[in-house]
């Protein structure tokens, strides 16, 4: 019998954005502690952890739209270790609507141990939701169909932590 990774213990699933019409302008989700997840999707509970999850696939999924709309969005990320002094971490390219994508994929790496995101809506307000796989390392490959949008990194990767 071979070594098998707990993957309940070492993956989570964080709700950031539930299904809603998003407004033009600035969306912000709530802050989470990615050591206590609390917005655990499919689990009784975050539950503490020992260690934090540093590295997250966003599934950002968006609804039925308004084809002569012409949304464009943005999805920001803010990280840090403190959640009341968090900065601009990465971005995403800008998305226009390109009427069958349905399903973008972001991967963003070495997070400190808050993060909140924000998506920045432009032109329409459409129909979406962000969904995080967050886990410790990206020692298993993820397979899922989709866009995979590009990512800029505002700052260098997160310095090591300090403190509990």
């Amino acid at each position: 019998m071979g070594w098998r990774r707990d993957r309940i213990a070492n993956e989570k699933i964080i709700d950031f954005m539930v299904p809603a019409i998003y407004p033009i302008g600035a969306n912000p989700s709530a802050i989470v502690d990615l050591r206590n997840a609390p917005a655990v999707v499919g689990a009784p509970g975050g539950g503490a952890g020992r260690e934090i999850h540093t590295n997250i696939l966003f599934q950002l999924s968006i609804g039925a739209h308004d084809a002569a709309a012409g949304w464009t969005f943005q999805l920001e990320i803010f990280t840090g270790d403190v959640a009341t002094t968090m900065t601009s971490y990465a971005i995403t390219a800008l998305v226009a609507q390109a009427g069958a994508d349905d399903l973008y994929l972001i991967e963003i790496r070495d997070l400190q141990r808050y993060m909140q995101t924000q998506l920045t809506v432009a032109n329409h307000a459409f129909l979406c939701c962000l969904l995080g796989n967050a886990e410790r390392s990206r020692r298993e490959p993820v397979f899922q169909l989709g866009t995979e949008l590009a990512v800029t990194y505002n700052k260098n990767p997160a310095l090591p932590l300090t403190g509990p």
